[in-house]
């Protein structure tokens, strides 16, 4: 009975052996072209580190002031999308911009859109309210359409 037991177990130890061997041994992944590879990190890489912006439309805007004079935003956008095929997405939905735009300024003072931090508040804010606007209309969405807005123009008289 022991010579049994003590077979087996070679039995079983030889088989693990021979698997481990035929593992590392036989079964190889096939062979990687070097430079195709290369030129797809290339393609990949410069396709991801182009910006192509959409330009939207001027959009003025009155702003509420202390003062007795009358003082309004121009401004003037580029709106970059996380994905390429999205671009149409934001022309048809342009009218969101516009609409963000006047919500959101009327909450902001002539004085706080001067500044750089002003600024960067603002284009925080819009981005945000449109994703969520754009995620509100197109339920299928689950991530945020706009990675950046950037200002072409922004004039505050």
């Amino acid at each position: 009975m022991q010579k049994i037991l003590i077979l087996a177990n070679l039995v079983v130890a030889l088989l693990g052996t021979g698997a481990v061997f035929y593992a590392h041994n036989m079964i190889k992944p096939p062979p990687t072209d070097q430079a195709l590879e290369a030129e797809k990190l290339k393609e990949d890489t410069l396709a991801k580190s182009q910006i192509h912006s959409v330009p939207l439309k001027k959009i003025v805007v009155n702003l509420e002031s202390k003062s007795s004079r009358l003082r309004y935003l121009n401004v003037e956008m580029n709106v970059v999308t996380f994905n390429e095929d999205e671009k149409e997405m934001i022309k048809n939905y342009e009218y969101l911009f516009k609409d963000a735009t006047v919500e959101i300024s009327s909450y902001l003072q002539p004085e706080d859109l001067d500044s750089i931090t002003g600024k960067m508040i603002f284009e925080k804010r819009l981005k945000d309210k449109i994703n969520d606007k754009i995620r509100q209309i197109n339920t299928n969405l689950t991530s945020p359409v706009i990675k950046q807005i950037y200002f072409s123009g922004f004039v505050v008289q």
